[in-house]
């Protein structure tokens, strides 16, 4: 039996890595701050992320869970934002792997059953798998699974589509170039007409891929905290 590790392991423990030793940058930078002048540098970068991260969440959910969700939001933010860019450097992404958009929206959903439990109670939680009649049993469960499904398939294919359609294109100008006689064995086609596709396909769609997953995460955890508090 041979165990196989998929590369996209080793790039999961660089990102992670890298965002740990921003993390500590940042605070350190943030320690060093005179709080009586305009913040400067990398703490002044940090300050805005924490506030517009803050202010997000606040308007998603409501100021109280913010304290708590904000925190989760911004480093899940930070982690596919990276994630979705490193296709840029050549190097694999790990939203291109199913198994860790599903391990991404498994956590965002057990944090919205968690918030549903502790406003509704464990009773009237399990009571919701039966209304309004005991045979709604089977769409309520996959009522539960479908957001589950959907954030995950949505980042994963978006993402990987992407990964195929610039392969294509790079294949497509290698072949273009063969048909140049003298310099044809090198691919001088693909690299021109590719930045303008990375622009879309890994930036744009990278960074609003990213901005759809957290926002559906604060939506779906807003949802399920009391009327009152979600004014």
């Amino acid at each position: 039996m041979t165990i196989t590790i998929q590369p996209e392991v080793f790039y999961i423990i660089a990102i992670t890595a890298c965002l740990c030793v921003f993390c500590v940058m940042c605070s350190k930078a943030i320690k060093k701050m005179d709080y009586l002048e305009k913040p400067t540098g990398l703490g002044h970068i940090a300050v805005m992320i924490v506030e517009m991260i803050d202010n997000m969440v606040a308007e998603n959910t409501n100021k109280n869970k913010s304290v708590t969700l904000a925190p989760y939001i911004g480093c899940l933010a930070m982690y596919l934002l990276v994630s979705n860019l490193i296709g840029l450097l050549g190097l694999t992404q790990p939203t291109g792997n199913y198994s860790v958009t599903l391990a991404l929206a498994v956590i965002s959903i057990i944090l919205r059953e968690k918030e549903n439990i502790t406003t509704n109670g464990v009773k009237n939680y399990l009571h919701q798998f039966i209304e309004p009649f005991f045979p709604f049993i089977i769409p309520n469960i996959f009522g539960k699974i479908g957001p589950l499904i959907s954030m995950s398939l949505r980042l994963f294919g978006n993402i990987l589509s992407g990964t195929i359609i610039m392969t294509m294109v790079y294949a497509f100008g290698s072949w273009l170039s063969s048909l140049v006689p003298f310099i044809g064995q090198f691919n001088f086609i693909g690299p021109i007409i590719a930045p303008v596709l990375h622009a879309y396909f890994d930036v744009f769609s990278g960074f609003i891929q990213m901005f759809i997953f957290i926002t559906l995460t604060q939506v779906y955890i807003g949802n399920e905290l009391p009327i009152e508090e979600n004014k």
